[in-house]
């Protein structure tokens, strides 16, 4: 086992430093804490007294000290005395008590509120962060540092901080009291420190190794859980059931052994420690009784003093222990940090203003790739004014989305700047950009809540007849009312309990409401059938009413209305015009507007039984 590296070490106290910024708000309970922890102290070292004089002055007959006869009444006699050594054993056990009681109850009042300020704070920044980022992150790991990692906080203020501070207050007390009983005992005692600081040197590190290595393996084990239960119609329909359970075990069993190395290096830790107080006791037994034999302190005295022995040995452990404690705290808490110190890579310029999208759009020699070195686009500009409907067609792949996505500033461009009047959408406030772009997207993101908070996501203080028209506008206001609980009924998870029509029309619900002057369709109709898409299609054309539209379009059913179809090969501008221009001139897109007419032709053949079923395979 190595020592701790110094860089590493300075690197983790730093970031646990910035987690205490948390307790600040909670200062006036943490000044309880602490005069509950002096109310201990104090108990502490009261608690061997009674017994010292009952030993000393009611058993050995020793006078009683003259403080305590002016005192307590009646502790002159012996059996005065016993009777307030009693009291004071039965009175020191209930304050002791109320005081752990109390010290229990803000303790966990304070820790719980401090963690759920970080968790709230991590949450916030998480959305602060760009797609790339949560693109790249497993989702169960995430979630798994937002609702778990988040207890270091209070791992490290009141197990650790407070009970350090504690320690070390009860350890100049008690060696100050020990001195005045027996300076050369006192020394023996404190020989132990050395032994106890080359045990934390070497053992702290290996502990938050292990700890680290189990929370990240249980991160694993939640993004198991997340895909695999977000994806139940897939892995039953190709019955992968056996197979994502083994896959859950191989990560469960991961996660066993790494919590049980990191338990063992905790028992490693207190081991050692554990050796190294024993055998100062032990010590202090032998020089202890040596010198009682010697006639040089007294059966009451020892007693006092081993019991106070073992009240400095206690913070001695507790400080031990707290290093324990940190070191698995500090796993926690750097990958908290690694998420908190992540700087958001959208963000608002200096002087930035509230954004106005009431001019034109213009793409000028825009350039922008997802991972350094890989362009996604290449050198696309465009044109777009109020009324504009901008198709967007290519393969998968070519960039179209990624193109709708630089106008709501979800990624910035490598080369090249966006407008809207003139000005660059980065001298715009990006919230109040997003808050004038209107999104229907293939996936419409429908929430586990009402029909009606649905509707109102983008607008939530709309009012009902608001909310209804828009449903009206959408199309969606029949089935909506078919209901069991009309507006008020709750959808499941994902939209679950909705077809893929419903829910489409809930997003373009949505859109309406929010009536943003620019509208962003990506590829809305894609996943539904033709009839479906038929009746959406009426919904569009309403919602795309003088408003600047790009529609990212699979189908090229939904490009015959756009005033400018931009056709995109590898991230590449290749063509633009209109439908009948781009049909006439016979490039890339009317290549593939031949395609899809052909299919849609066979498969109508299909239908209506004047074509075989081979057909389709043969014209494919």
């Amino acid at each position: 086992m190595s020592p701790v590296d110094p860089s590493f070490a300075v690197s983790s106290l730093r970031r646990q430093g910035r987690l205490l910024r948390y307790a600040k708000p909670h200062w006036r309970a943490i000044v309880l804490l602490s005069t509950t922890m002096l109310i201990d102290i104090a108990l502490d070292l009261a608690r061997p007294w009674p017994l010292k004089f009952v030993i000393d002055n009611v058993l050995g007959h020793r006078a009683t000290p003259t403080l305590v006869k002016s005192v307590l009444p009646g502790s002159a006699t012996p059996h005065g005395l016993l009777l307030w050594a009693a009291i004071g054993t039965v009175l020191i056990f209930l304050l002791g008590t109320a005081s752990s009681t109390f010290y229990n109850y803000f303790s966990l009042r304070i820790g719980q509120r401090m963690v759920f300020d970080l968790a709230t704070d991590l949450f916030a920044h998480l959305q602060r962060l760009s797609l790339i980022f949560h693109s790249r992150r497993p989702l169960g790991d995430t979630i798994e540092r937002v609702t778990s990692d988040s207890y270091c906080v209070s791992t490290l203020v009141t197990d650790a901080l407070i009970p350090a501070v504690q320690a070390l207050v009860m350890l100049g007390v008690m060696f100050v009291v020990m001195w005045s009983l027996e300076p050369t005992l006192t020394l023996v005692a404190l020989g132990v420190l050395p032994f106890l600081v080359v045990v934390i040197r070497f053992l702290a590190a290996p502990i938050k190794e292990r700890a680290r290595e189990s929370r990240d393996y249980e991160g694993k084990l939640a993004s198991v859980v997340e895909q695999t239960l977000g994806a139940v119609p897939a892995v039953q329909a190709f019955t992968r059931e056996k197979i994502e359970e083994a896959r859950f075990r191989h990560y469960a069993d991961r996660t066993v052994v790494a919590y049980l190395r990191s338990t063992l290096a905790g028992i490693w830790f207190e081991v050692f420690s554990g050796v190294v107080t024993t055998v100062g006791t032990a010590a202090i037994i032998y020089l202890g009784a040596d010198l009682a034999l010697r006639g040089k302190l007294t059966t009451g005295t020892i007693i006092v003093f081993l019991s106070y022995l073992s009240s400095l040995y206690d913070p001695l452990d507790s400080i031990t222990s707290t290093t324990q404690t940190i070191s698995g705290a500090a796993a926690e808490a750097d990958r908290v940090m690694e998420i908190l110190e992540t700087e958001p890579e959208i963000t608002d310029r200096p002087g930035a203003v509230e954004a106005k999208m009431d001019g034109s759009i213009h793409y000028e020699h825009v350039t922008f790739g997802y991972e350094p070195g890989r362009p996604v686009l290449r050198d696309v500009s465009l044109e777009a004014n109020r009324g504009d409907v901008i198709a967007i067609v290519g393969q998968t792949g070519a960039g179209k989305t990624t193109l709708a996505n630089l106008l709501v500033r979800f990624y910035d461009p490598w080369e090249g700047r966006i407008t809207v009047g003139g000005t660059d959408i980065r001298d715009f406030r990006y919230k109040s950009l997003r808050r004038q772009i209107g999104l229907v997207l293939q996936d419409p993101f429908i929430f586990p809540m009402t029909i009606r908070d649905n509707i109102a996501y983008g607008r939530p203080d709309a009012a009902e007849e608001q909310i209804v028209a828009a449903a009206k506008d959408a199309n969606a206001h029949e089935f909506i009312i078919r209901l069991p609980e009309g507006y008020d009924s709750l959808v499941g998870e994902r939209g679950a309990t909705l077809s893929g029509g419903e829910k489409q029309r809930l997003s373009i619900a949505r859109a309406f409401l929010k009536d943003a002057p620019v509208l962003i369709l990506d590829e809305p109709t894609s996943a539904l059938d033709a009839r479906t898409e038929s009746q959406l299609l009426e919904a569009l054309e309403r919602l795309m009413e003088g408003r600047i539209t790009f529609i990212i379009a699979h189908r090229l059913s939904t490009t015959r209305r756009a005033t400018q179809i931009i056709v995109l090969h590898h991230g590449e501008m290749i063509e633009r015009g209109t439908h009948d221009e781009l049909v006439e001139r016979g490039g890339a897109y009317a290549e593939l507007y031949s395609r899809q007419s052909y299919i849609r032709e066979t498969a109508a053949k299909v239908i209506t039984g004047t074509e075989p079923v081979a057909g389709i395979a043969g014209g494919g």
